[in-house]
Formats: C-alpha cells, structure tokens, sequence
C-alpha cells in the first residue's frame, strides 16, 4: 500500500509517481487512486467491481438506497 505521507504537500500537490500536479490534494488522491493504485472496489450488494471508492459510492447511492420499511411495527 502507498502512503500518502510521502507527498510534499506544503509546496503544491502533485503525484511523486508521474508528476503532474493538481490544485488541491483531493483531486491529486483522486488521480492517485485511479491512475496508480489498481485497487478494485467491490459492491456488497450486486458484486459490481469498480476501479475508484468514489464511483462505487456513488453506484451504492443510486442503486441501493436505504429504503425504510412502512410497513414495520415498533412496540
């Protein structure tokens, strides 16, 4: 696993990998995490595989929103 520690983020943000930069360490982590980290995220509830944290968040979302049960009786 890369940490993250290893960035000289006083300067300006920008990946020690390829070196280009980016104006906030957000969209440089984002960069990171897609270009350079090749770690998979797997939805729990459909098996879909996605290449970013942020793109399975956002599928979670969409698809598989909390639904409350109306239909559940409390004591």
């Amino acid at each position: 696993m890369f940490n993250f520690h290893k960035f000289n983020f006083l300067k300006k943000n920008s990946c020690n990998y390829c070196g280009r930069n980016f104006r906030t360490l957000e969209e440089m982590m984002h960069h990171f995490q897609i270009m350079h980290d090749n770690k998979i995220y797997e939805c729990k509830k459909c098996n879909m595989k996605f290449e970013g944290m942020e793109v399975m968040r956002d599928h979670i979302k969409k698809y598989h929103r909390y639904k409350k049960n109306r239909n559940a009786v409390f004591a």
